[in-house]
């Protein structure tokens, strides 16, 4: 079968200018629309899971339900002043800031072995204690 570059060349249409300016918009704003659309399923998934209505939501929030529509299309550009009364309606935080100006100190535990005599091990109060030990978590990693 040969193929028809003419006939490709009649059926084909270029981009319009319209569609060129959204790819173009896209691509310059990809980072904060990416952040958008989490934002968008995070609200969906509050909401499926709370069984609550995006107008129950608007009201929560103060604002309409027109918004909440369009905040859930994952394509607002959202004042940090709308994330704030987001997460506190939902009580959950949905962007968190990094802090490399605050400290963490890690305490690392590492047990250190005794022996007991059958006695110890068999009584009611090694039995308590193990069971308190072992509902602790104690981790050898660094936690940052």
């Amino acid at each position: 079968m040969a193929f028809d570059l003419e006939k490709l060349a009649e059926m084909a249409t270029p981009r319009s200018e319209r569609a060129k300016d959204k790819a173009r918009f896209r691509k310059e704003n990809r980072e904060w629309l990416r952040m958008s659309q989490d934002i968008a399923l995070a609200v969906h998934y509050y909401l499926r899971n709370n069984g609550m209505s995006q107008k129950e939501l608007a009201e929560k929030m103060g604002v309409s339900p027109a918004y909440i529509g369009k905040l859930l299309k994952g394509r607002e550009n959202l004042t940090l002043e709308t994330i704030c009364k987001l997460q506190s309606s939902i009580g959950s935080t949905l962007i968190s800031v990094a802090q490399p100006y605050v400290t963490k100190t890690v305490i690392q535990f590492r047990p250190q072995y005794v022996e007991f005599s059958e006695k110890t091990v068999n009584s009611q109060r090694y039995y308590d204690m193990q069971k308190s030990f072992n509902s602790c978590d104690f981790s050898d990693s660094d936690a940052a």
